[in-house]
């Protein structure tokens, strides 16, 4: 009878001494590391610092160190990297006429989401220059004309035949035969000094953002007003809005 008591003692606290010694769960629950590998995702909207709004494209990337770094594009001011690993990244936004942006981001075992502001790298008073120049030269059109225009000289400045800052595309001057042949004609008769209003403001940020009605369009001109043996005539033509033709 004792032998049976002594064996029923020693399973008891062999029993007990196992589930003392059973691993504990890790701390935090949910919020520890992913489990069977599981990985996370990282996504983002991407705005103009100055007008709030969403940029049309550019590049994302995102390198962590002993590690390829993984890039995709953004589109509509969004993007998003899929299958990550936790750790610390650096996060690099570039976007046309825009500072880059780069930052640390910390990647946990959940999907991270990051909201990013892109500064212009013209000023305040670069763009009120360009939108005067839009005002001056397409008020009464409509709003996608007027966008347009302000495209067509952001793309003089990407363009390697032009001046590549916005002064120096909307003041350019031309000399040829001896004759000085200004590119915009409110430089010459000094209506782009008059105020913007907001609509010509406003195409302007939209233009900026990456907004091209233009399609690539280096120049504008009005058919109506100009005879057909100007040059214009002979550029090859992307798109017509309102009174307007657009030209490359």
């Amino acid at each position: 009878m004792r032998q049976y008591t002594l064996l029923s003692l020693i399973l008891v606290l062999a029993v007990g001494l196992g589930g003392c010694l059973s691993p504990l769960p890790p701390a935090g629950g949910s919020d520890g590391p992913p489990v069977g590998g599981a990985k996370a995702s990282l996504t983002g909207t991407v705005q103009d610092a100055f007008s709030g709004l969403k940029l049309w494209s550019g590049q994302v990337t995102l390198t962590r160190a002993g590690s390829p770094g993984r890039s995709t594009t953004l589109k509509g001011g969004v993007f998003e990297l899929k299958d990550l690993a936790p750790g610390t990244y650096t996060l690099t936004i570039n976007a046309l006429f825009y500072k880059q942006l780069q930052k640390q981001v910390v990647i946990t075992g959940g999907n991270v989401s990051v909201s990013e502001q892109l500064t212009p790298i013209f000023s305040r008073e670069e763009l009120d220059l360009l939108a005067r120049l839009v005002h001056a030269e397409s008020k009464g059109e409509r709003y996608e004309g007027q966008v347009a225009v302000a495209a067509t000289v952001l793309n003089r400045v990407k363009h390697p035949d032009y001046p590549n800052t916005l002064q120096g595309v909307i003041y350019q001057v031309v000399v040829s035969g001896g004759r000085r042949y200004y590119q915009y004609e409110p430089v010459l008769n000094g209506t782009i000094h008059a105020p913007a209003s907001q609509t010509a403001k406003d195409a302007v940020a939209d233009a900026l953002a990456g907004w091209d009605p233009s399609l690539g369009a280096t120049g504008f001109f009005a058919p109506a007003k100009v005879g057909k043996g100007s040059w214009v005539w002979s550029r090859t033509p992307t798109v017509t809005i309102g009174n307007h033709r657009f030209f490359k």
